[in-house]
């Protein structure tokens, strides 16, 4: 991770062109693009931006910047922290698959349910960040070296979370537990293996995953 910052003197030298915030990060964005790097934050004035912030702030005067910090990485580097994070969260969506199912077959069924929309929430997120990954990994000189498996994956996710859903609906509990504690989780392993060999490959790992 790399870390650049600039002062309200720097930003005016800098950055002489620019009249607002909008306009200083597209040029960081351009400048960070041309040298191989890829901003993952950006702090105005000690405040850390999401994609809302940079929207409603766009507008800000420069004078109005105290100072701008940046932190950027290669996207060979974040793709590799991303897809370590998603093997990290596979075991804890498992055990909560398994926890899960077996509060449908207790009796309270509100903490069922507060904690099925969870880990579905988890499985989603899981979703999301890797087809983020593929796409991003795309634009690479090193694209993922067996996209068959991630589709199949993707295939296999979406039909049990399907499965699942539906069965929810028609409040039939006892198939929504053994969907989640036998279905789910045997996808999520097709997962964590084809991820695994995703990541030893771009890593340089040996055949066991350290994590």
């Amino acid at each position: 991770m790399t870390e650049s910052s600039w002062t309200s003197d720097k930003i005016k030298a800098s950055f002489p062109e620019c009249v607002t915030l909008k306009e200083i990060i597209a040029r960081l964005e351009s400048d960070f693009v041309a040298r191989g790097e890829v901003i993952c934050e950006i702090r105005v004035n000690g405040v850390l931006l999401d994609d809302g912030d940079e929207t409603r702030l766009g507008g800000m005067h420069c004078g109005e910047i105290l100072d701008l910090e940046v932190r950027s990485n290669q996207p060979a580097t974040l793709i590799v922290d991303a897809i370590r994070s998603t093997l990290v969260l596979i075991p804890d969506l498992e055990e909560s698959c398994v926890a899960t199912a077996e509060k449908f077959r207790g009796t309270d069924i509100g903490i069922a349910q507060k904690s099925f929309h969870e880990c579905l929430e988890g499985c989603q997120w899981l979703v999301d960040t890797l087809i983020h990954v593929r796409g991003a990994a795309s634009g690479t000189r090193a694209p993922i070296s067996h996209p068959e498996r991630w589709y199949e994956a993707e295939k296999l996710i979406a039909r049990v979370i399907r499965e699942i859903s539906e069965a929810y609906s028609h409040k039939d509990y006892v198939l929504v537990s053994d969907l989640l504690e036998y279905e789910l989780t045997g996808v999520l392993t097709v997962w964590r293996d084809a991820i695994s060999l995703e990541y030893r490959a771009r890593s340089g790992c040996g055949d066991r995953l350290q994590l």
